[in-house]
């Protein structure tokens, strides 16, 4: 579930580990940083996101490590950002396998 924390910025706590994933609302669009955890985790959050009618038109990976750079199929295929986090990213949406399932 998505929280407002600040005008156009919603988050979202992973409940299988602390991590955050931040939603920052644009005109065009949504940013979508470190997205998520899990499957069910990042789903839920593109559902949410379908409800706003808010539509992902950028990524953004903060750093490299596996829990920041995983992708959800319902996100879409919008621009990478974070050029270091581009191949681990491009490669969790390939291999939906490999993202953890609590």
């Amino acid at each position: 579930m998505l929280k407002h924390v600040a005008d156009g910025v919603l988050v979202h706590e992973s409940e299988f580990i602390q991590s955050n994933c931040t939603v920052v609302q644009g005109r065009d669009g949504v940013l979508l940083v470190d997205p998520g955890i899990t499957v069910n985790e990042m789903a839920a959050i593109a559902d949410d996101l379908r409800e706003l009618g808010q539509g992902v038109v950028a990524g953004f990976s903060t750093h490299p490590d596996w829990d920041h750079v995983l992708w959800h199929p319902d996100f879409g295929s919008p621009p990478d950002r974070g050029s270091r986090c581009l191949g681990i990213r491009r490669h969790a949406v390939r291999h939906p396998d490999a993202i953890p399932r609590p």
